[in-house]
């Protein structure tokens, strides 16, 4: 099945694609995706170990080598724990009332280490008042988690990434914005695509990001009746995800 787009143009001539992705392939062709993915931050944090271990080092240096290898084995169990929740043989995910800014404060918490060990930024915008949203919280942290990971490459000092919330009708929209190479109209399916064949940039203009991680956020936002997508901006792209608004009101 091909994707089916939604391709629409905004006030700032900004391109918002959504849309479901064909599934062009099962669970074990994404797993063995994923083993290829995995491979550079093992050997990573193998080279790091390595460093630490050595004898010609001051202290400080060996802190710094420790944190690097946290910070990336951290980032890897991510991606294989996000994996692990796609599974086909996974039951129906149990939904709740979620306070979508509880969430992202959790996820900006927990990405802000790996972005300062970069010299990055990553801040959180929103308004005072948001309405709970119908997820799993879980869930929802490891999609936010995912475009964290996608955007640490594409922001800096003077551009930090930016997580927002925003109120759209029946709907909470959580976007990440960065700075980073445009992206093409037919994502999803060049993801799919070039997974599938296992190769190693899964978007050439972006060689640092994880095609794994991407479609596994895709997936999961399905398996909670959620909408994932992406608004082109002339200067990067934000990644987003749509949820329903609960009917319970929030007290926050």
């Amino acid at each position: 099945m091909r994707d089916k787009l939604d391709i629409t143009m905004n006030a700032e001539g900004n391109r918002n694609i959504r849309g479901s992705v064909g599934h062009l392939f099962d669970g074990s062709v994404l797993s063995v995706a994923a083993a290829g993915e995995l491979t550079s931050p093992l050997v990573l944090m193998r080279q790091l170990g390595l460093a630490v271990g050595a004898d010609n080092i001051s202290d400080e240096e060996r802190k710094l080598l420790s944190e690097q290898v946290t910070l990336t084995s951290e980032r890897a169990l991510r991606l294989a724990s996000s994996l692990n929740m796609t599974a086909v043989t996974q039951q129906a995910l149990p939904l709740e009332p979620v306070n979508p800014l509880s969430v992202c404060r959790d996820v900006i918490h927990e990405l802000t280490p790996m972005f300062s060990a970069y010299g990055r930024e990553i801040t959180l915008q929103s308004r005072a008042r948001v309405p709970l949203t119908v997820a799993n919280r879980n869930v929802l942290q490891r999609i936010l988690l995912a475009f964290g990971d996608n955007a640490l490459f594409y922001g800096s000092k003077k551009h930090p990434i930016q997580m927002a919330i925003t109120g759209r009708g029946d709907r909470v929209r959580i976007g990440v914005r960065d700075y980073g190479p445009a992206v093409p109209i037919d994502m999803w399916s060049q993801l799919e695509g070039r997974v599938s064949r296992r190769a190693l940039a899964p978007l050439s203009s972006r060689p640092q990001a994880s095609g794994v991680g991407l479609i596994t956020a895709q997936r999961l936002a399905e398996k909670m009746d959620s909408i994932v997508g992406i608004v082109r901006h002339r200067d990067g792209a934000t990644f987003y995800v749509d949820l329903n608004v609960s009917g319970q009101m929030s007290l926050l």
